[in-house]
C-alpha cells in the first residue's frame, strides 16, 4: 500500500489537459501538479466580513463569488494561461483580479 501524500487542503482540477491544485487562502491559489513552486493567484476581493461588525460604514464593497467554484477556477486559469501565465515554468507568481465580473492582470 502507498502512503498517502500530503494535499494541505488543495482540491484537483484539470484545464486545457494540464492538472492543477487550487484552494482557497484569501483569494484562490492555483498550481499545476508537476510545478508545485509555480503559483497562480486570483484576488477576487474577499475579506473577513468580521473585520466589519462594528464599523460597517467603512465595510468595502461586496466581493463576487460569494462562492468559489471550480467553474469559477477553470475560467480563471484559462484566462491566466491565455495571458501568459507559463504552466511549465519550475517557480514563480502569476497574479491576477477577478472584480466587477471581469478578469484583470494584477500589476505591482
Amino acid at each position: 500500500m502507498a502512503i498517502p501524500q500530503k494535499r494541505q487542503g488543495f482540491r484537483k482540477i484539470t484545464v486545457m489537459g494540464i492538472i492543477f491544485n487550487w484552494k482557497f487562502s484569501g483569494g484562490v491559489d492555483v498550481r499545476p501538479v508537476s510545478n508545485k513552486d509555480n503559483k497562480l493567484f486570483i484576488d477576487y476581493g474577499w475579506y473577513d466580513d468580521w473585520l466589519y461588525v462594528h464599523n460597517k460604514e467603512n465595510k468595502p464593497p461586496d466581493y463576487e463569488p460569494q462562492i468559489v467554484t471550480p467553474n469559477f477556477v477553470r475560467k480563471s486559469i484559462e484566462f491566466a494561461i491565455e495571458n501568459g501565465w507559463n504552466t511549465e515554468n519550475k517557480t514563480g507568481k502569476f497574479d491576477i483580479m477577478y472584480k466587477d465580473g471581469k478578469y484583470k492582470l494584477k500589476l505591482f
